[in-house]
């Protein structure tokens, strides 16, 4: 990658480090999110409850889990009460955003993985990974209202590569995972040469694809209809509430209590949740940098005629190093996804290029110009027209909607789940124990949070219930634990090189 000048490297770090604050208001309108859910879309009490045994700030997938798994143990007390504070509409962060599609980051990863944490702890997190997806397909399938409106679906990946030296790499990495992990969650894998990727999917400008398992669905119709049912069955133990920002918390040591300050009141609890992913570092300062924001774009596209229907069959990706023009400013972090819903044949596609000071933000009101031309021009650059009548030649996209969403990434790859240490938080509650009252958090999956989120959700609840070593120990990989060895590990420096590959030093 190009040389990026040192001054600007400094601007980055200061982003990175930086007060993420509130949500925005009005963020750009994502095409998941229509409609809104009939009745719960902007759920509110009359009056913000004056306490609560959990509080979980966010409303996305974790949030969701937490509250499921919290709801439904057998040894969650019946007079307990969770209220879920949302700073917008429910479920309008990065759930509502994403890209739809549940996949796997680790079996690219593999090899990186086993030099950075050693091979038993990257199998734990394969296998971790493939749980999640196995949760979400079964959440999906579970009833036939919930099939009905997530529209999850099995699919291949066409996971096609630019660069030859990347695509050698990702061979490598798929084989030692098929090889260590495959006899239990196998992806079945197959390689395809540059010309067997055009000839069978009609993919132009790539070196070579790797065919595997995956899956698509609507992120924010099943997330929105699992609250709306825990809503309906726990009336008497569960509150939502939006447009209720959590503004800030603080701990009272004489009652072991937080009190959560909002714009509609304030609420005490022994039990607070950041399920807040990008947006953490507003309430936890010292996290800053150690987990931080990341813009994305999304589209919705409708194809051209002679693109076809695979919304039942084919998912794609493309995948190249990241790229940084010393001329333009711009950043290609290097991954493109898109699905096709087999309804309405529109292609779900996203991905980011754009200049390199307008990635690690918060503000989802805008699209860059950037980026908003870069994503309309994915489908044209990497499938062939050739063949095609001229009149199908001279066709391009459709673009119905183009969104920006907001991910929260860390300096290690890996989320931070547990207990939040006192010396972190800076508030002293009475005891560091997991199953003791406490500040918890589930965030920062990387752009990866399908294969995690929902399973993440799940450890949390179970930890909060004392359950971790019966029940999340043996699945749970220790590198997604939020302890102070890692998290001195971690700084601002080492979150820019994770992301981008640039080497910084302080000036």
């Amino acid at each position: 990658m190009e040389a990026v000048p040192q001054p600007m490297i400094n601007d980055l770090l200061g982003q990175i480090s930086a007060d993420p604050q509130l949500p925005r208001p009005n963020p750009t309108s994502a095409f998941w999110q229509l409609p809104p859910h009939p009745t719960i879309s902007q759920v509110q009490s009359s009056s913000l409850p004056q306490s609560a045994d959990y509080v979980i700030i966010g409303s996305g997938i974790t949030a969701c889990s937490v509250a499921a798994h919290l709801l439904t143990n057998p040894d969650f007390p019946k007079s307990a009460h969770v209220t879920v504070l949302e700073a917008r509409t429910l479920c309008s962060g990065a759930t509502g955003r994403n890209g739809g599609a549940l996949t796997s980051w680790v079996p690219l990863a593999f090899t990186d993985l086993i030099a950075q944490y050693g091979q038993e702890e990257a199998i734990k997190i394969g296998r971790y990974a493939f749980r999640t997806l196995s949760k979400m397909h079964d959440l999906g399938n579970s009833r036939p209202e919930f099939k009905d409106a997530s529209e999850v679906r099995r699919l291949r990946d066409v996971l096609a590569f630019v660069d030859a030296e990347a695509f050698e790499g990702a061979k490598l990495s798929f084989q030692k995972y098929e090889d260590l992990i495959g006899k239990e969650y196998s992806l079945n894998s197959e390689v395809l040469t540059a010309q067997e990727t055009h000839e069978h999917y009609n993919m132009t400008n790539v070196a070579g694809a790797l065919l595997v398992d995956c899956g698509a669905y609507w992120p924010y119709r099943l997330i929105t209809a699992l609250w709306a049912d825990l809503l309906k069955t726990y009336s008497k133990q569960l509150s939502i509430e939006t447009n209720t920002p959590a503004q800030s918390v603080t701990f009272d040591p004489n009652t072991s209590t937080y009190t959560i300050t909002t714009p509609n009141g304030t609420i005490t609890t022994p039990n607070v949740i950041h399920a807040t992913n990008g947006y953490t570092g507003h309430l936890l300062p010292a996290l800053r940098g150690k987990i931080h924001p990341l813009r994305g774009t999304m589209s919705t596209q409708h194809p051209p005629l002679g693109f076809g229907h695979y919304g039942t069959e084919r998912a794609w990706s493309i995948s190249h190093a990241p790229r940084y023009d010393t001329e333009t400013k711009q950043f290609e972090a290097g991954l493109y996804y898109a699905n096709q819903n087999p309804k309405s044949q529109d292609v779900f596609i996203g991905g980011e290029k754009v200049l390199l000071t307008e990635i690690f933000v918060t503000d989802d009101t805008e699209v860059r110009e950037e980026a908003r031309r870069n994503i309309e021009g994915i489908l044209p650059r990497y499938f062939d027209k050739k063949g095609l009548t001229k009149e199908k030649q001279e066709q391009e996209p459709e673009i119905r909607k183009v969104w920006s969403g907001i991910m929260g990434f860390t300096s290690d790859g890996m989320p931070l789940v547990g207990k939040v240490p006192h010396t972190i938080s800076q508030r002293k509650p009475d005891s560091d124990e997991i199953g003791s009252g406490g500040e918890w958090i589930a965030a920062g999956f990387n752009g990866y949070g399908m294969p995690q989120c929902w399973s993440v959700g799940e450890a949390v609840a179970k930890m909060i219930l004392g359950k971790y070593e019966t029940e999340v120990k043996d699945w749970l990989p220790d590198a997604c634990l939020i302890t102070e060895k890692r998290l001195a590990k971690m700084s601002a420096e080492a979150s820019l090189a994770h992301l981008t590959g640039i080497k910084v030093r302080r000036c």
